[in-house]
């Protein structure tokens, strides 16, 4: 039997872990050379988290519903999992507000002034960016998926 609140704490943390993972190995591909990296151009770490939030958001709200919908259907025992297409549907507006939350970082660096960080602080924000994603997003996409209880 499936007990909804570990599910939901084990999976948010594998999320939390799995986008900090990519947000890395992305920063790393993305911004392999220079130090200062430049918050605006050339190197553009700002809008860079539109597409972080736009690709760790959606995954961050879409495996572990289907991970979550698999052991549904396995069990037997709480009726007819969701459908794939309501939870991509979800994924996809959870996606949303993970774009606005890029948008709010966009916002706030803009307003700092800041124009460039040292690599390991760009570095340090992305990862740690990547792991409030997991964090913000991969709740209330279980919770819709998970049986209530």
């Amino acid at each position: 039997m499936i007990d909804p609140s570990a599910f939901l704490r084990k999976q948010t943390l594998i999320s939390v872990v799995i986008s900090m993972a990519i947000s890395a190995a992305f920063f790393m591909m993305v911004f392999r050379s220079g130090n200062p990296v430049a918050v605006w151009a050339p190197d553009n770490l700002a809008f860079d988290f539109l597409p972080q939030s736009g690709a760790a958001g959606f995954m961050a709200a879409l495996m572990p519903a289907l991970q979550a919908r698999a052991a549904i259907a396995k069990e037997h025992s709480y009726g007819a999992p969701p459908s794939i297409t309501s939870i991509v549907i979800r994924a996809l507006a959870l996606t949303v507000i993970a774009l606005i939350l890029a948008g709010c970082v966009i916002v706030l660096l803009k307003a700092s002034g800041i124009t460039v960080f040292p690599r390991s602080t760009a570095f340090a924000i992305k990862v740690a960016y990547g792991a409030l994603l997991g964090l913000i997003i991969t709740p209330p996409a279980l919770r819709a998926v998970l049986p209530k209880g």
